[in-house]
């Protein structure tokens, strides 16, 4: 026959639509023209694809062919049409059978060679298939990682494997053991009880930790903590830090996301942008922590853009041609010199800024960005005798945090399936399960400290928190006042 039509998607975001490649081979002067709206990229499969199936002991039409990718209106990019325009053009030409493409799709960029190359973005293909019976041929490095979303996954070394499709066995997902995906040994604080504390309930209840203090305290070293004492993510988390990772190309390990950018990063690398949308840090932090260290460094209008994902836990990105939405539920966790000089309220050095410099550099924060962070902490250095410790006791502390954050975890989720600081404004007081003195005292000192709302919810649900981890229901007066010693003082607040 001298018409083919092949099944495969053209990802967009985090789904993936239905399009078909459409070859006609007709007389006349050899030549390839490709229409459908294709991209830079796509343009060059042809001559790929040319390449690859001459290489495959294949031969390669004396005609005319007309390459459709079809509907024209839908967007398409990458390299993952390939597979799929050198089975057109052997469908159309009458060395592979027609009955090869019905109830199939195909996927993966092609070598010259005609060998089948990793490709980004397949992961949201088999995601979409994943309730469907269609067999879905991709490139065999894929293969296994998309086996686990759906069943009917046929990997592909060669080209030429399709001359003999049915000895193509469908792909088994491997249960990957644990111990290929446990972290090394932390390095952790040394001493420094109310930062471990801080860190504790940051992590049993995903609030954003601002922590503060001189050069050497062990700020960055407790941002690492927190990631180690995080639970293992559940399949559903794992399953959408999957996806946007291989959207952007980047590997994922099936641990939760430890994100920590320079403070040179564009509101496109932060955010996510480009021409087409790609997610940023921000999303590639989902269900994991994202570090900002040296936060006053960022530009001011970088760090602003995390507002409004913040509260939401999404991101909207609108260009010109395409508006996609990506989740963004991370947990930050900032770190930040007092000052200039890093020495400001220090007892071992004198700090050197004017009041100028003073004023500048707290500027460098908003408050509405200072008003979502949960717990603020100043941190001073460690004392040398408890760096001198045996690193013995701080990994049993580590592992008794740790199991004390798993019953804290599971306790939020069969309360309220999410985590504390997700709460919404309209559960939290009947979740927190206050007395009503509880609930008086808590009044007249939000009054007193002239509390706003937001500031309020916070401290209602790191109160929240503090209970969950001491395993009771009621949130009591002294869990309240502990949560609001975390509040952000005059010094981060000015």
């Amino acid at each position: 026959m001298s018409l083919s039509r092949v099944a495969t998607r053209s990802r967009i975001g985090l789904t993936a639509v239905p399009v078909h490649v459409e070859l006609h081979l007709s007389p006349g002067l050899p030549a390839i023209a490709m229409v459908g709206m294709p991209e830079s990229i796509m343009r060059e499969a042809k001559e790929r694809v040319r390449s690859a199936v001459i290489s495959s002991g294949f031969r390669w039409p004396d005609s005319r062919l007309t390459i459709n990718i079809a509907p024209a209106s839908t967007p398409k990019s990458g390299a993952s049409f390939d597979l799929a325009i050198a089975v057109a053009v052997l469908v159309a030409s009458g060395q592979l059978p027609e009955t090869l493409t019905e109830g199939a799709e195909f996927y993966g960029e092609l070598s010259l060679s005609g060998d089948t190359l990793p490709t980004s973005g397949l992961l949201a293909a088999a995601w979409t298939n994943r309730d469907s019976s269609t067999r879905l041929f991709v490139p065999s490095a894929d293969a296994q990682q998309m086996s686990a979303l759906t069943p009917n996954v046929l990997a592909v070394d060669h080209l030429s494997d399709l001359k003999e499709p049915h000895c193509l066995m469908k792909v088994r997902p491997v249960k990957v053991p644990t111990n290929r995906i446990a972290s090394s040994m932390p390095t952790l604080p040394a001493g420094q009880p109310e930062l471990w504390r801080a860190a504790i309930l940051s992590a049993a209840g995903g609030h954003h930790l601002l922590m503060s203090g001189e050069p050497g305290a062990g700020k960055t070293l407790a941002a690492g903590l927190i990631g180690e004492l995080l639970p293992p993510p559940s399949e559903k988390d794992l399953l959408e830090a999957s996806l946007i990772y291989d959207v952007v190309g980047q590997p994922f390990d099936g641990r939760r996301p430890q994100r920590a950018p320079h403070h040179s990063i564009s509101s496109a690398g932060l955010v996510g942008g480009t021409r087409y949308a790609t997610p940023g840090e921000i999303s590639l932090a989902h269900t994991g922590v994202l570090f900002l260290d040296e936060l006053p460094e960022f530009s001011l209008a970088t760090i602003e853009n995390l507002r409004q994902p913040m509260e939401s836990g999404e991101v909207q990105i609108s260009r010109a041609e395409i508006t996609q939405t990506y989740p963004s539920r991370f947990q930050l966790v900032a770190a930040m010199n007092p000052c200039p000089c890093g020495y400001r309220d220090s007892t071992h050095r004198a700090c050197r800024c004017s009041s100028a410099a003073l004023a500048r550099y707290d500027a460098k924060i908003s408050g509405p960005l200072l008003d979502r962070i949960d717990i603020f902490i100043k941190v001073s250095r460690s004392r040398i005798v408890d760096v001198m410790k045996p690193d013995k006791e701080q990994q049993e502390r580590l592992q008794k945090s740790r199991a004390s954050i798993a019953v804290a975890h599971q306790r939020q989720t069969l309360r309220q399936s999410c985590n504390n600081a997700r709460i919404t404004a309209g559960d939290l007081v009947e979740l927190c399960s206050m007395q009503e003195k509880t609930k008086d005292w808590l009044a007249l000192t939000g009054e007193r400290l002239k509390l706003s709302g937001r500031s309020l919810h916070r401290c209602l649900r790191l109160g929240r928190t503090i209970a969950d981890l001491e395993e009771r229901e009621e949130v009591t007066e002294g869990d309240l006042s502990e949560a609001l010693a975390y509040r952000k003082d005059n010094d981060l607040a000015s």
